[in-house]
């Protein structure tokens, strides 16, 4: 029975502690994800590919993230297949705060995925995809637990040109929404330690 006390203990202590840990690292540095949408034009039609990128902030000015892009288009360019995009992507960013709620950041991603095309006789080609993408973002920082942005990017990308010969090389319109993990989880569990509160609510 003392053996069980002593484990339920130690178990007990060692929960309290990851808590703290995880209450710490949460609350003392800044966690972020950003939803993008990169919007693109082949002969006159709009295409979008689409990122989800957890970030972390090294310090006020550089954040680091990695995450995930894909875009589903079907009859790509009036053509008869559909065209799929999928890839895992990385990106640093510098930003320069203009205001107390406008920042201008400028980001480089790059990443590497896969590329294949359906047609519509089912038959499928693939082919390695890769892409490295510099860009200059403007954000709206007036909300507590996001924020908007709109920018320009210029997509460079490698792909094979047997499976298709459409140039995906394309300058790109960006549009951004932030969620400040940080100050979402100060704002529910840490109400002392958000920017929503002040000190004498």
């Amino acid at each position: 029975m003392r053996i069980f006390f002593l484990f339920l203990f130690l178990f007990l202590e060692h929960n309290s502690f990851s808590q703290k840990k995880l209450d710490n690292i949460i609350t003392n540095n800044s966690y972020g994800l950003r939803l993008e949408v990169k919007n693109f034009f082949v002969s006159n039609d709009r295409y979008k590919i689409q990122e989800m990128k957890p970030f972390y902030n090294i310090n006020d000015k550089f954040k680091v993230g990695f995450g995930f892009c894909f875009l589903r288009e079907k009859s790509f360019n009036t053509h008869d297949f559909d065209l799929n995009i999928n890839a895992c992507n990385f990106f640093i960013s510098h930003s320069s705060q203009l205001s107390n709620i406008f920042s201008a950041e400028a980001t480089i991603d790059f990443g590497m995925g896969r590329l294949k095309t359906i047609s519509f006789l089912n038959e499928i080609n693939k082919c390695p995809y890769s892409f490295f993408e510099p860009a200059l973002i403007l954000n709206y920082d007036g909300f507590n637990l996001f924020s908007l942005g709109l920018g320009s990017g210029f997509r460079l990308t490698k792909k094979s040109d047997f499976i298709i010969k459409e140039n995906l090389t394309l300058p790109t319109i960006i549009l951004r929404f932030s969620l400040k993990f940080t100050e979402i989880y100060n704002h529910f569990l840490d109400r002392s330690n958000t920017s929503l509160y002040l000190n004498n609510d």
